[in-house]
């Protein structure tokens, strides 16, 4: 029998390191919206694929649950405002 606890701490895990990278995706996308150099670009990318790479992790891991769905439809959002810049 699997221990229910454990999954849910594991579930837990995986959405709260997604947000945190969407959140580091925020940030930098808003520092290259406010002061749109080629250094704060690049973080904001770095940033943007880092997010993604853990979207894929987590839905991988756990499919697609509504926390993930709705820090995937974010990082989008702000993949869409960074693009605007170029």
């Amino acid at each position: 029998m699997e221990d229910h606890t454990q999954m849910s701490w594991k579930e837990d895990n995986v959405i709260a390191r997604l947000h945190n990278s969407v959140d580091n995706a925020t940030i930098a996308v808003g520092q290259a919206l406010t002061n749109p150099t080629d250094q704060f670009i690049e973080q904001a990318q770095a940033m943007i694929e880092r997010a993604d790479r853990t979207v894929i992790d987590a839905l991988e891991s756990r499919g697609s649950l509504e926390p993930i769905t709705a820090l995937q439809q974010e990082l989008e959002q702000k993949k869409a405002q960074l693009n605007r810049l170029h």
